[in-house]
């Protein structure tokens, strides 16, 4: 009986690590890459009136958003698409925070790091395209 039972014990540890090492891990990896990816500032003074469509994706999600620019200024970030989470609707705060410093230089939301980085790319994208409307 007491061999089962430590049979059974290694079996299931053996079981977690391999989940831990195939699964967990690597996606442990993937937020890091996405936490420390730069955005780059983009000069607004180059930047049309206009409507830009920007996204940025990672992980199954594809963050989207519309950026209205007029005069040289960010008027509006709309965000089209975003995870239905605490933690997504939370980053959403990242948009004020643009939009006030008009740059894209700006923290972000604590607790919400990686979504608040996937949108400022999302931004950062947008503008770097053509207006669409």
């Amino acid at each position: 009986m007491k061999k089962v039972l430590i049979a059974a014990t290694s079996a299931i540890l053996l079981i977690t690590l391999g989940i831990y090492l195939f699964f967990i891990l690597p996606n442990e990896k993937n937020l890091d890459v996405i936490r420390n990816m730069p955005i780059e500032n983009v000069d607004l003074n180059k930047i049309n009136d206009g409507v830009y469509k920007g996204d940025f994706s990672y992980g199954s999600h594809t963050y989207k958003v519309e950026v209205s620019v007029i005069e040289h200024k960010l008027e509006k970030i709309d965000v089209i698409s975003n995870r239905d989470s605490s933690h997504a609707k939370k980053a959403e705060g990242v948009i004020s925070r643009i939009l006030e410093e008009q740059s894209l230089d700006v923290d972000v939301v604590s607790g919400a790091t990686t979504t608040s980085k996937a949108l400022l790319k999302a931004v950062e994208n947008a503008l770097k395209s053509s207006p669409k409307i």
